[in-house]
Protein backbone atom coordinates (compact mmCIF):
# COMPACT_ATOMS: atom_id res chain seq x y z
CA UNK A 1 0.00 0.00 0.00
CA UNK A 2 1.36 3.74 -0.89
CA UNK A 3 1.40 6.42 1.20
CA UNK A 4 -0.67 10.00 -0.25
CA UNK A 5 1.57 12.60 -0.78
CA UNK A 6 1.30 15.10 2.56
CA UNK A 7 -0.36 17.82 0.19
CA UNK A 8 -2.80 15.99 -0.97
CA UNK A 9 -3.50 15.18 2.51
CA UNK A 10 -3.78 18.84 3.08
CA UNK A 11 -5.83 19.67 0.24
CA UNK A 12 -8.82 17.08 1.03
CA UNK A 13 -8.75 18.36 4.53
CA UNK A 14 -8.70 21.99 3.28
CA UNK A 15 -11.98 20.87 1.15
CA UNK A 16 -13.58 19.33 3.47
CA UNK A 17 -13.29 22.60 5.84
CA UNK A 18 -14.42 24.21 3.33
CA UNK A 19 -17.55 22.40 3.08
CA UNK A 20 -18.24 22.63 6.50
CA UNK A 21 -18.39 25.80 6.91
CA UNK A 22 -14.59 26.57 8.40
CA UNK A 23 -12.77 28.26 5.70
CA UNK A 24 -13.12 31.80 5.10
CA UNK A 25 -15.55 33.11 1.92
CA UNK A 26 -12.17 34.34 -0.27
CA UNK A 27 -11.40 30.03 -0.51
CA UNK A 28 -14.67 29.59 -0.89
CA UNK A 29 -14.68 31.54 -4.05
CA UNK A 30 -11.24 30.25 -5.15
CA UNK A 31 -12.84 26.48 -4.89
CA UNK A 32 -15.61 28.01 -6.78
CA UNK A 33 -18.24 26.86 -3.87
CA UNK A 34 -19.68 30.66 -3.65
CA UNK A 35 -20.86 32.21 -6.45
CA UNK A 36 -21.99 35.56 -5.57
CA UNK A 37 -19.08 38.14 -4.96
CA UNK A 38 -18.70 40.52 -2.43
CA UNK A 39 -20.47 43.38 -1.66
CA UNK A 40 -18.86 46.82 -3.53
CA UNK A 41 -18.98 49.51 -0.82
CA UNK A 42 -18.42 52.14 -4.32
CA UNK A 43 -21.04 50.60 -6.48
CA UNK A 44 -23.91 53.07 -6.98
CA UNK A 45 -27.52 53.08 -5.51
CA UNK A 46 -29.51 53.20 -8.71
CA UNK A 47 -32.71 54.33 -8.61
CA UNK A 48 -34.92 53.86 -11.90
CA UNK A 49 -39.01 55.43 -12.63
CA UNK A 50 -41.34 55.41 -15.92
CA UNK A 51 -40.56 57.51 -19.05
CA UNK A 52 -42.71 60.38 -19.08
CA UNK A 53 -43.72 60.83 -23.30
CA UNK A 54 -46.16 62.42 -23.37
CA UNK A 55 -47.07 65.90 -21.64
CA UNK A 56 -50.40 66.68 -23.82
CA UNK A 57 -48.91 68.84 -26.54
CA UNK A 58 -46.87 68.22 -29.75
CA UNK A 59 -43.57 68.38 -28.57
CA UNK A 60 -39.95 66.70 -27.62
CA UNK A 61 -40.26 65.56 -24.18
CA UNK A 62 -37.08 65.24 -21.46
CA UNK A 63 -37.75 62.35 -19.74
CA UNK A 64 -34.94 62.29 -16.42
CA UNK A 65 -35.36 58.26 -14.98
CA UNK A 66 -32.72 56.92 -14.00
CA UNK A 67 -30.29 58.35 -10.96
CA UNK A 68 -27.43 56.31 -10.18
CA UNK A 69 -25.60 57.67 -6.92
CA UNK A 70 -22.03 57.22 -6.81
CA UNK A 71 -20.03 58.51 -3.24
CA UNK A 72 -18.37 61.52 -5.35
CA UNK A 73 -20.70 62.20 -8.73
CA UNK A 74 -24.51 62.16 -9.51
CA UNK A 75 -25.10 60.39 -13.08
CA UNK A 76 -28.51 61.21 -14.81
CA UNK A 77 -29.99 59.25 -17.66
CA UNK A 78 -32.85 60.46 -20.18
CA UNK A 79 -34.80 59.75 -22.48
CA UNK A 80 -36.08 62.32 -25.39
CA UNK A 81 -39.33 61.43 -27.29
CA UNK A 82 -40.08 63.06 -30.20
CA UNK A 83 -43.89 63.28 -30.48
CA UNK A 84 -43.58 66.09 -33.39
CA UNK A 85 -44.55 65.60 -36.72
CA UNK A 86 -40.96 66.36 -37.89
CA UNK A 87 -37.25 64.91 -37.26
CA UNK A 88 -35.29 66.21 -35.17
CA UNK A 89 -32.29 66.18 -36.33
CA UNK A 90 -30.02 67.85 -33.92
CA UNK A 91 -31.12 69.27 -30.46
CA UNK A 92 -28.47 69.92 -27.72
CA UNK A 93 -29.98 70.23 -24.37
CA UNK A 94 -27.79 72.02 -21.22
CA UNK A 95 -28.27 70.89 -17.83
CA UNK A 96 -27.02 73.13 -14.98
CA UNK A 97 -26.56 71.64 -11.53
CA UNK A 98 -27.61 74.48 -9.08
CA UNK A 99 -26.39 73.99 -5.52
CA UNK A 100 -27.88 75.87 -2.36
CA UNK A 101 -30.32 78.09 -3.53
CA UNK A 102 -29.25 79.44 -6.92
CA UNK A 103 -25.02 78.70 -7.34
CA UNK A 104 -24.34 77.10 -10.58
CA UNK A 105 -21.72 74.21 -9.75
CA UNK A 106 -21.54 72.39 -13.21
CA UNK A 107 -23.33 72.27 -17.05
CA UNK A 108 -23.15 69.71 -19.38
CA UNK A 109 -24.21 69.38 -22.37
CA UNK A 110 -25.99 66.21 -24.31
CA UNK A 111 -26.87 65.93 -28.08
CA UNK A 112 -29.92 64.02 -29.15
CA UNK A 113 -29.37 63.30 -33.50
CA UNK A 114 -31.27 61.92 -36.20
CA UNK A 115 -34.77 61.39 -33.92
CA UNK A 116 -37.89 60.45 -36.40
CA UNK A 117 -41.47 60.93 -35.26
CA UNK A 118 -42.72 58.75 -32.49
CA UNK A 119 -38.59 57.81 -31.71
CA UNK A 120 -36.72 58.12 -28.92
CA UNK A 121 -33.50 58.39 -27.41
CA UNK A 122 -31.40 57.61 -23.87
CA UNK A 123 -28.17 59.95 -22.76
CA UNK A 124 -26.72 59.92 -19.54
CA UNK A 125 -25.15 62.91 -17.77
CA UNK A 126 -22.65 62.68 -15.13
CA UNK A 127 -22.08 65.54 -12.95
CA UNK A 128 -18.16 64.86 -11.30
CA UNK A 129 -17.56 66.14 -7.45
CA UNK A 130 -21.10 66.37 -6.13
CA UNK A 131 -23.80 64.00 -4.89
CA UNK A 132 -27.07 63.40 -6.24
CA UNK A 133 -28.45 65.03 -2.43
CA UNK A 134 -26.26 68.49 -2.79
CA UNK A 135 -27.96 69.04 -5.80
CA UNK A 136 -31.04 71.67 -5.62
CA UNK A 137 -32.51 71.40 -9.25
CA UNK A 138 -31.21 70.99 -12.72
CA UNK A 139 -32.03 73.78 -14.73
CA UNK A 140 -32.55 72.69 -18.43
CA UNK A 141 -31.64 75.28 -21.27
CA UNK A 142 -31.27 75.13 -24.93
CA UNK A 143 -27.98 76.14 -26.18
CA UNK A 144 -29.20 77.20 -29.62
CA UNK A 145 -27.74 74.55 -31.74
CA UNK A 146 -30.35 72.46 -33.21
CA UNK A 147 -31.67 71.08 -36.95
CA UNK A 148 -35.48 70.50 -36.40
CA UNK A 149 -37.39 70.58 -39.43
CA UNK A 150 -36.49 72.14 -42.62
CA UNK A 151 -36.61 76.12 -41.06
CA UNK A 152 -34.17 75.84 -37.99
CA UNK A 153 -30.81 74.64 -38.45
CA UNK A 154 -27.76 75.72 -36.78
CA UNK A 155 -27.28 78.69 -39.13
CA UNK A 156 -30.86 80.02 -38.26
CA UNK A 157 -31.49 79.35 -34.19
CA UNK A 158 -30.05 81.31 -31.59
CA UNK A 159 -30.29 80.29 -27.93
CA UNK A 160 -33.50 79.72 -26.38
CA UNK A 161 -35.08 79.18 -30.07
CA UNK A 162 -34.82 75.53 -29.69
CA UNK A 163 -36.36 74.93 -26.25
CA UNK A 164 -39.93 76.19 -27.58
CA UNK A 165 -40.20 72.53 -28.76
CA UNK A 166 -39.03 71.10 -25.88
CA UNK A 167 -41.17 69.89 -23.11
CA UNK A 168 -39.39 68.63 -20.11
CA UNK A 169 -41.60 65.89 -17.68
CA UNK A 170 -41.39 66.34 -13.79
CA UNK A 171 -39.13 63.54 -12.40
CA UNK A 172 -39.48 61.95 -8.88
CA UNK A 173 -35.78 61.42 -8.91
CA UNK A 174 -34.97 64.84 -9.17
CA UNK A 175 -35.96 68.63 -9.33
CA UNK A 176 -35.47 69.84 -13.09
CA UNK A 177 -36.57 72.77 -14.41
CA UNK A 178 -36.56 74.55 -17.79
CA UNK A 179 -34.97 77.97 -17.77
CA UNK A 180 -36.55 80.40 -19.37
CA UNK A 181 -33.47 82.29 -21.59
CA UNK A 182 -33.41 85.94 -23.04
CA UNK A 183 -32.46 86.47 -26.14
CA UNK A 184 -29.18 87.49 -26.88
CA UNK A 185 -28.86 91.37 -28.06
CA UNK A 186 -27.16 91.87 -31.61
CA UNK A 187 -24.94 94.40 -31.53
CA UNK A 188 -25.31 96.15 -34.95
CA UNK A 189 -22.03 97.89 -36.16
CA UNK A 190 -22.63 100.50 -38.88
CA UNK A 191 -19.95 99.92 -41.32
CA UNK A 192 -18.84 102.70 -43.74
CA UNK A 193 -16.45 102.53 -46.29
CA UNK A 194 -14.97 105.78 -47.94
Amino acid sequence: MSKPPIFAVALLAAAVAGLSGCSTDGFKRAVGLETEPPDNPNAPKITRSEVVTNTGRKAVVLSFHVRKEFPDACMLGMTLTNNLDIRVTNLSIRMTAYIRGNVEYDAITRNFTQVKPTEQQYREATFMQIRCDEIDYIGITDPGRCAIGDDMNRFTAQPGDCAQFVDVAVSPLITVRKIKQERPVEVLEQVTFE
